[in-house]
């Protein structure tokens, strides 16, 4: 499994951390999910795993090594097309709605959360300005609710200019093994490596 360093897991068990993950390697995705997930189990929160048919099996398999059945239960999977294209298309403002709704029962219940999604939507270059403007009232709903969430995207379907655009309304920025905060004049600063067994 992948492991933080210290430095990487303080960043990923704050509160209201906005983090664009762009991935490469479907593997080491997979690693930094499983990571995330247990360190927010292990840190007493819930996780909500936004995530397609195909990544999740995989995941789940490697968590279940990690997890008791007890911690698995607090894992809570949505699938990534129902989640982002309920209502037939990728509307920014309906799915927000949608996911305040779906963690307002943990709020009510003082139960702690944080949320890793896997973004993919059709391939439609519209579908692209919608994505950009869901991040930033994504944004501002994870600030205002005080979450942590990871938003990973696969690296071949994000275009220079969107990138710009992800890069713009997130608060870090999270490659296969590194992570950086994102200053306010779009510079990174590195902020930790992701380690995997293999690499040590």
């Amino acid at each position: 499994m992948g492991e933080f360093t210290n430095q990487t897991k303080e960043i990923l068990e704050s509160s209201g951390g906005h983090i664009f993950y762009e991935f490469q390697l479907v593997d080491d995705y997979i690693k930094n999910t499983v990571s995330y997930i247990t360190a927010g189990i292990k840190h007493g929160d819930h996780v909500i795993l936004i995530e397609n048919e195909h990544f999740y099996p995989k995941i789940l398999c490697q968590l279940k090594k990690e997890l008791t059945p007890e911690e698995i239960e607090k894992v809570h999977y949505i699938h990534n097309f129902d989640f982002y294209c309920f209502r037939g298309d990728f509307y920014y403002k309906s799915i927000i709605s949608y996911f305040e709704k779906y963690v307002e029962p943990f709020f009510e219940k003082d139960i702690p959360i944080r949320s890793w999604a896997h973004v993919e939507w059709g391939d439609s270059d519209q579908l692209t300005y919608y994505v950009g403007e869901y991040e930033k009232e994504v944004d501002q709903t994870l600030v205002s609710l005080g979450l942590t969430s990871v938003c990973a995207y696969d690296e071949k379907r994000v275009p220079p200019e969107f990138r710009q655009t992800l890069l713009s309304c997130h608060r870090m920025y999270m490659t296969d093994h590194e992570v950086f905060n994102i200053k306010e004049n779009m510079k990174l600063a590195r902020v930790g490596k992701v380690v995997h067994p293999s690499r040590k």
